[in-house]
């Protein structure tokens, strides 16, 4: 039977399939998926019960609640100084993944190319490919990061793809790389995609939005969501930002995807703006907590490099002493110590050599299993 190439040639996610195989063994302590354990904070629980009592089962408008919408845009306006308005320049979606769903069919089309910094999450290459259109590689780990994303620009190029604070390495670009990324986009006219969501998990490190910069909202479409911040994953609750012209058409486009997104999970997602920064708060210490043990655990290896945390709840640390690959690594801990993680390849070539950890349970659990990672890792250095 015929299918579309498009389809054919989306990369396989390596995330998920670490996550499957760890099903077949018995006390897995599963740290693959970025899905924290962390309870919803109370108030949007309870927010959420009441929406459904009060029948907000029902669809909404494509863009979402205008009461979502309109905190959405106070909320950005907060930590950005930008303000957008919440009638025509914002859409409400199913997740960040459904922002950049429809942000990757407002503005790719065959033929295009767009540039993706890597390591990256996968699912960006794969929008890019869902449309028929080139993604373009550069290393976040080079030398000269600028001048290589210079010399990666041509005519065909519609996008630069930013991730900040980024999944999977936990790093936050620099306000210096954020400028100079504003300037190439706006000398070659081409639009910045910057996905957010993990912009309220910060640690010791400054943190700037480079929709900041003077000139880049007309350029920028800013994708976010709730899910990390109040994790509320499971509420599939996102938004993206934009010029009128592409959120307009973005709200179109989702009529003919999922309508809009579910009616009572945003009656709660405008609660959890507006009335949990303190939960939002409590959520990055503890990941932070956790993080920090998990890097002092680690490090106890000679065989690993494990950086200080900046920001999200995953360390990406270097595996190259111990000999093995990414995937021998992650495949043979499993078997041996029932520890799921996930090889640094499943976030593209830059990515082998190193291992991914989501920091989501508790710091007991991290703690326990950073212990069975080094035990393994002395069992086979030995061996070896």
């Amino acid at each position: 039977m015929k299918t579309t190439k498009e389809t054919i040639n989306l990369n396989p996610q390596i995330v998920r399939e670490i996550y499957d195989e760890a099903k077949k063994y018995d006390g897995v302590v599963d740290l693959t998926l970025g899905d924290p354990d962390i309870r919803t904070p109370e108030l949007i629980i309870n927010e959420t019960v009441a929406a459904l009592h009060n029948n907000k089962t029902k669809y909404t408008a494509n863009s979402g609640l205008i009461e979502l919408r309109t905190a959405i845009s106070e909320d950005v306006y907060k930590r950005t100084g930008v303000r957008y308005n919440a009638a025509d320049e914002i859409t409400v979606t199913a997740g960040a993944m459904g922002a950049l769903f429809l942000a990757s069919q407002c503005l790719f089309a065959p033929g295009d190319e767009v540039i993706i910094l890597e390591p990256n999450w996968p699912n960006y290459i794969n929008m890019v490919r869902m449309r028929g259109a080139k993604e373009i590689i550069v290393s976040l780990f080079e030398e000269n990061v600028i001048e290589k994303i210079k010399a990666s620009i041509t005519h065909k190029t519609i996008a630069i793809v930013i991730n900040s604070p980024s999944n999977p390495t936990g790093l936050v670009l620099s306000w210096d790389i954020l400028l100079q990324i504003a300037q190439l986009a706006k000398e070659n006219d081409i639009y910045v995609i910057t996905d957010e969501v993990y912009h309220s998990i910060v640690f010791d490190t400054e943190y700037r939005s480079i929709l900041e910069i003077e000139g880049m909202k007309e350029r920028t479409i800013l994708v976010d969501s709730l899910s990390k911040r109040f994790s509320m994953t499971g509420y599939r609750v996102g938004f993206l930002c934009a010029p009128k012209e592409i959120a307009q058409l973005s709200s179109q486009l989702q009529e003919n995807v999922n309508s809009c997104a579910c009616m009572f999970a945003q009656a709660a997602s405008v609660i959890a703006l507006e009335n949990c920064e303190k939960a939002q708060e409590e959520i990055k210490e503890i990941f932070k907590d956790r993080c920090m043990s998990m890097f002092k655990e680690l490090n106890k290896s000679p065989y690993l490099d494990v950086p200080k945390p900046m920001a999200t709840f995953y360390l990406f640390f270097d595996i190259t002493k111990t000999k093995m690959s990414s995937y021998d690594f992650t495949i043979k801990l499993l078997k041996s110590k029932h520890i799921a993680v996930v090889p640094g390849n499943a976030f593209g070539k830059t990515g082998e050599g190193y291992i991914r950890i989501a920091c989501t349970l508790s710091t007991e659990k991290l703690v326990y299993a950073a212990k069975q990672i080094v035990a393994f890792i002395d069992e086979e250095c030995k061996i070896s």
